[in-house]
C-alpha cells in the first residue's frame, strides 16, 4: 500500500521545452493529407444520379440477356445477395416500422451501388462506342 502513495508528481510546465513551439503547426503529429483529402466534403446523393444507373443497370441486365454484353460475376453476385435481401423477410430492422424499417434495404441498395458502380460505368462506355 505504501507503493501506491509514492508516486511522484511533476509540474504542468516541466517538460513544455520539449515541445517544438510553431505556431504554423496545426497539430503536433506528422500526417499530412493531401489537398484533394482536405478539400473534400460530404456531398448528398443526386437522385438524377440513382435514376441513370438504375437506368443503365437494366439497360446492362438487358444486353446481357441479349448475350451483347458479359456481365461480370462481381456484378451477378452483389445485385443477387441485394435482392435476396430485400426479399428476405429477416432484416436488420424490420420492416414493420414505418421508416427504421426502410433504412437498412435504402443502405443495402446503396452499398450495393458503390460495388458495382465501375462496372456500370465500363457498361456505359461500352454501350457508348458500340452505338457509334
Amino acid at each position: 500500500m505504501a507503493k501506491i502513495y509514492n508516486i511522484r508528481r511533476k509540474k504542468i510546465g516541466s517538460n513544455l521545452d520539449q515541445f517544438d513551439e510553431n505556431p504554423d503547426q496545426t497539430s503536433d503529429n506528422s500526417t499530412a493529407f493531401p489537398e484533394e483529402l482536405r478539400s473534400t466534403r460530404h456531398r448528398r446523393a443526386d437522385p438524377r444520379k440513382i435514376w441513370y444507373y438504375l437506368e443503365l443497370l437494366f439497360s446492362m441486365l438487358i444486353d446481357s440477356f441479349n448475350s451483347k454484353y458479359p456481365l461480370p460475376k462481381k456484378t451477378v453476385l452483389v445485385i443477387t445477395f441485394a435482392l435476396l435481401y430485400l426479399i428476405s423477410p429477416v432484416d436488420f430492422s424490420p420492416d414493420i416500422f414505418p421508416v427504421i424499417g426502410l433504412v437498412d434495404d435504402v443502405a443495402v441498395l446503396a452499398f450495393a451501388f458503390s460495388l458495382i458502380k465501375e462496372d456500370l460505368e465500363k457498361y456505359r462506355a461500352w454501350k457508348m462506342s458500340y452505338e457509334y
